[in-house]
């Protein structure tokens, strides 16, 4: 009997091959993945390619950007699953599938030099709200770091009004101490960041200003490595870009975008050879 995916023979006792078995069966969410396998099979290479970018599933090395996993159409539960490669599924994070080729689209538009048009994309199912929140310190207790003996001056960031023995204003003071590590990258990338005349923070990627005070918001501040685990390379950005860039360089990333955008417009399928993925790694190393 032919597997109930492929073209393959499906083994005794079963409706799948042990290819399509491996990938189906005792799995959460398993009834949904066969339809998503049947609808990537492509009989012609006897193998699946990925909903979002046609290139052909890695089965073997999970350590592989494109390695095959399962997606949510619609960033819910209740959704249906399409079959994906690793690195899609991960830039994907909260945007929905018209929302997905928009924000290639926007990024490489402007990366070749023009404004990035904030309300292009929707974020209709925007929910990121994993660690990207910068809470305030606790009773507005000051750091060694920050503590001065002037009474009054102007933040150095931002050159607002500084909290009373702080160096920095409360707003700048809540994303400067944001977690444990050295906060001095921190403070480099936030003045880089403020634009005095939008009385604002913008988007490294984007050029969009930033929003200080929602932490649900998509355009909320965030923190990114241009260069990832390189504390010297950290940069402003807003959360929904931070989330899409994952573990690529800033230079894959652009990499990236640039050959997604070709994709779109030109079809076929997505180059894998656009850049290295040096810095993806999956196996816990």
């Amino acid at each position: 009997m032919k597997c109930a995916i492929c073209i393959r023979k499906a083994i005794p006792r079963s409706i799948y091959c042990p290819r399509c078995r491996e990938l189906v069966a005792k799995k959460a969410e398993s009834a949904k993945r066969r339809p998503a396998l049947i609808a990537a099979y492509d009989e012609a290479i006897d193998d699946f390619r990925c909903h979002w970018s046609r290139v052909i599933l890695v089965l073997d090395d999970p350590n592989s950007p494109f390695h095959i996993c399962f997606d949510h159409l619609f960033p819910r539960k209740s959704s249906e699953l399409v079959a994906s490669c690793e690195l899609f599924n991960e830039m994907k994070s909260d945007l929905g599938p018209e929302e997905f080729p928009l924000a290639f689209v926007e990024l490489a538009r402007h990366h070749r030099g023009l404004p990035f048009n904030r309300d292009f994309i929707k974020f209709i199912y925007w929910n990121e709200r994993k660690l990207l929140l910068a809470p305030p310190l606790p009773g507005g207790r000051l750091r060694h770091e920050e503590w001065t003996s002037r009474v009054s001056s102007d933040c150095d960031i931002c050159g607002h009004p500084s909290y009373k023995h702080s160096i920095y204003c409360q707003r700048c003071r809540r994303f400067v101490f944001w977690g444990g590590h050295d906060h001095l990258p921190r403070v480099k990338a936030l003045k880089e960041a403020w634009r005095p005349e939008l009385d604002a923070f913008i988007c490294h990627y984007t050029g969009v200003k930033l929003d200080d005070s929602d932490p649900k918001s998509p355009w909320y501040i965030n923190f990114d490595h241009r260069i990832p685990g390189d504390e010297n390379t950290l940069t402003v950005a807003a959360s929904w870009v931070n989330a899409m860039k994952t573990d690529l360089s800033e230079d894959e990333f652009w990499a990236v975008v640039m050959e997604y955008d070709r994709y779109l417009r030109e079809g076929g399928e997505f180059n894998t050879k656009v850049t290295t993925f040096k810095y993806w790694n999956r196996s816990g190393a």
